[in-house]
């Protein structure tokens, strides 16, 4: 059996063959640094929005004794009989919907202001 390592010198490659090779060697390399750098700007994005992260507020201490805002049905120009029936909030809105016998109202507050933003009737058929 023969050893291969006691085989000739391979023969020279032909000039057409080595600039395919450099061309292709140039173009892994431009591919992989490209690769390369999309992963880096997805983990400093990653990196990025772990340290910058805010989390949820700190909650408003009770304190006894304080004024709390409070806003009466009449206030809100809604009959005596009107009941809530849900709310929905909206960053520094909340929108409260109340029935009475004559049908549903729609009040958007804003809780920035303290005021009534808009109104919505909805009259029962």
């Amino acid at each position: 059996m023969a050893d291969p390592y006691d085989e000739p010198e391979e023969k020279p490659l032909d000039p057409d063959v080595i600039r395919v090779q450099q061309k292709l060697r140039r173009l892994m390399m431009i591919s992989g640094l490209t690769l390369g750098l999309g992963l880096l700007a997805v983990f400093m994005a990653i990196l990025y929005r772990i340290f910058t992260y805010q989390g949820a507020g700190t909650p408003v201490p009770v304190v006894e004794g304080a004024a709390i805002p409070t806003i009466t049905r009449s206030a809100l120009g809604l009959p005596a009989d009107a009941r809530l029936v849900s709310t929905s909030l909206d960053a520094d809105r909340i929108a409260l919907t109340f029935e009475d016998g004559a049908g549903s109202t729609i009040v958007i507050f804003d809780l920035g202001r303290m005021s009534v933003t808009s109104r919505l009737r909805l009259a029962g058929e």
